[in-house]
């Protein structure tokens, strides 16, 4: 029986049971599936994800890779390439930038959860997710249209979900984005952004077209997979009362939520030279998956890893480490401690109506990401404070 299937909504309802399992394993669990063997421990991922020369980002950080992006995005490239991508687009995350978006996105926030008793949480996530990357990117063009296209990319784009696929919406990206990339027939920059970042940071004029397509595909879904199980979390683990009575405790509940709930779970990377792991003996070419999910939920480094503590003195994995540690790590708990304020201004103390075993997952394409795209609430007793 496969243990490890990230494209199942029902391995995803239960991954957590399953890693204790796989902590607890002389070797590592071989997925025949996926062609990983499986990192769960925390020591372990920690060393794969410090040592980038032996653990090669260069052939695919996804769990399910296409060839066409091996060295060609900042996730799936090793240095040089890497640091020539990240230094392109570095402007963008700026902490001026990030007050902007996410002043941005809070006003997005205000108008779609005010008077609201009941809301579809994961829908209004989706919008202002899609809102962030838009504006994180900043094309010179009609920015609701551009929301509106992220926003369905993310449901339904082929790069994006493994179900319900409609690659009408990718092919538009596509083309559009080829399009803005191209010299001479390109739209002057109207503000700060990747757009901006990608035309005046480039001077070798790199076709980069990844620096778009990334953070429209994985970081939206990692922003909304971020914002959803900070919602969800917070309602499970009991932890409203708390923040709704000292704020001052929402930055230690994002770090908190984000060890928890890694909103990206996994990353694959590709062995370069003979080295042993988790009591395996790799060599190169093989793949492993490190799970960042599990080593933020394993004993040996956590005490009560299963418990949601806020003010813990460590914090988890959850946006990686090293080289390859996230460069929207920030702007993540930005919009995380933005969104959060706003959502216990408009509704209060909130409750969940979604049973715990209804949650549905978007499967993800990739096998990295997590998304539930049916997490329902309401006001607590219809009463907001």
């Amino acid at each position: 029986m496969e243990l490890f299937n990230p494209q199942s909504g029902e391995w995803l309802l239960n991954k957590f049971e399953t890693y204790k399992d796989l902590r607890t394993r002389t070797k590592a669990y071989y997925s025949e599936e996926f062609n990983v063997y499986v990192i769960t421990r925390y020591s372990d991922v920690m060393y794969a994800l410090s040592d980038h020369e032996i653990f090669s980002s260069g052939l695919g950080n996804l769990i399910v890779e296409d060839s066409r992006r091996f060295g060609q995005t900042l996730g799936a490239s090793d240095n040089p390439t890497h640091d020539i991508f990240k230094n392109i687009v570095k402007n963008a995350y700026s902490k001026d930038n990030i007050q902007r978006v996410i002043s941005i996105m809070s006003e997005k926030a205000t108008e779609l959860l005010t008077d609201k008793d009941e809301v579809n949480i994961s829908d209004i996530i989706n919008e202002l997710s899609a809102w962030v990357v838009t504006e994180i990117i900043n094309f010179p063009y009609n920015k609701t249209k551009i929301k509106d296209l992220i926003k369905y990319i993310q449901s339904h784009s082929d790069l994006a979900v493994k179900y319900n696929v409609d690659t009408v919406y990718s092919n538009v990206f596509r083309n559009f984005t080829n399009l803005i990339t191209s010299p001479g027939i390109r739209p002057v920059a109207q503000g700060p952004g990747i757009y901006q970042d990608y035309i005046t940071n480039n001077p070798n004029n790199i076709d980069a077209i990844s620096l778009f397509v990334g953070p429209t595909l994985s970081g939206a879904s990692s922003f909304t997979g971020a914002l959803t199980f900070l919602t969800l979390d917070l309602y499970r683990e009991n932890q409203l009362d708390a923040i709704i009575n000292d704020r001052s405790l929402i930055p230690k509940a994002i770090n908190e939520s984000l060890r928890f709930h890694a909103s990206t779970g996994r990353f694959s990377r590709t062995v370069t030279s003979e080295v042993e792991l988790h009591g395996v003996k790799l060599k190169p070419g093989d793949r492993v998956a490190l799970c960042l999910e599990s080593a933020n939920r394993d004993p040996d480094k956590f005490t009560d890893p299963d418990k949601f503590i806020i003010g813990r003195d460590t914090t988890g994995l959850a946006f990686g480490h090293g080289l390859h540690a996230c460069i929207a790590l920030a702007i993540s708990k930005a919009a995380m401690n933005g969104y959060l304020n706003v959502l216990l201004d408009k509704m209060g103390k909130y409750k969940v109506l979604t049973e715990n075993t209804d949650l549905e997952y978007l499967i993800s394409a990739s096998g990295n990401n997590d998304m539930i795209s049916n997490l329902c609430i309401e006001k607590d007793n219809k009463i907001s404070i």
